[in-house]
């Protein structure tokens, strides 16, 4: 059951680089997850014993979309699908991904050479006691159009974003242009972020250069992986962000 949970939350987190449609089962007008929610006839943010209510998922997604990614889209242009895993599962996804079953060798250079963040992530598994909704949005009007969101199940704090479907590829980038994508990024963290630039520095050890640039962040002071920042190389902008445990899990998917 972990690994096919794994295959699931991994799968999604692969969209941005496959370009994948939908692989995340739809979830009926009024239940979010296998928990029911009552109808209600006031506020949509409502929450129901610490679990965000549909209404709600769908609202912090879209603000999500079009805050951090500059859009303008409204509700009912979107389809939105649902998933959720609780705490307990999502840990063992973490050390699934961190140590797996059988390691590649470039993972284990990458231990061996010093450049592994460093993996004492009980404090942010502490931060989603409430577990982690994952929602896929898609433009009705254009299904290539899609993007994934991942938030916070007790607060709606989005720890991931990514527009779907930005195509990889090898790329090689000067020293001016690599200076270039590493200021927008850092320009993205100093507006958007939820930690200062300041207390970050740029781990360049596990930057990965192609199209389509993942450049992640570790806290000065403990040296944890906290940010990864998705910058487009021919769209020269921003069009993702990982943090704190998703941060580690972006890491360990490209491995």
């Amino acid at each position: 059951m972990n690994k096919l949970i794994l295959v699931m939350v991994l799968a999604a987190l692969a969209i941005i680089s496959t370009g994948c449609g939908n692989v995340l089962d739809r979830t009926p007008k009024d239940t979010v997850m296998v928990k029911k929610i009552t109808k209600e006839t006031g506020s949509n943010d409502v929450e129901y014993e610490g679990v965000l209510s549909q209404e709600a998922v769908k609202t912090l997604s879209l603000n999500a979309v079009n805050k951090y990614l500059e859009k303008s889209l409204t509700i009912d242009e979107l389809q939105f699908e649902l998933m959720a895993i609780d705490q307990h599962k999502f840990r063992e996804l973490l050390n699934e991904a961190e140590y797996g079953t059988n390691p590649r060798p470039e993972r284990a250079q990458v231990i061996e050479q010093g450049a592994e963040a460093k993996l004492d992530y009980q404090t942010e598994l502490d931060d989603i006691s409430g577990g982690l909704y994952y929602i896929t949005l898609t433009r009705l009007s254009d299904p290539s159009e899609v993007y994934d969101i991942v938030l916070n199940a007790k607060d709606g704090d989005v720890i991931r974003l990514s527009e779907v479907g930005v195509v990889r590829a090898p790329s090689s980038s000067s020293q001016s242009e690599q200076e270039k994508i590493i200021a927008l990024a850092n320009a993205f963290i100093d507006i958007e972020g939820s930690y200062s630039l300041s207390e970050l520095s740029l781990n360049e050890d596990i930057t990965r250069w192609d199209s389509v640039v993942e450049l992640f962040y570790t806290s000065k002071e403990d040296e944890k992986l906290k940010y990864c920042v998705t910058v487009n190389v021919r769209q020269n902008k921003v069009v993702g962000f990982s943090k704190d445990v998703m941060a580690l899990l972006s890491y360990y998917s490209r491995l």
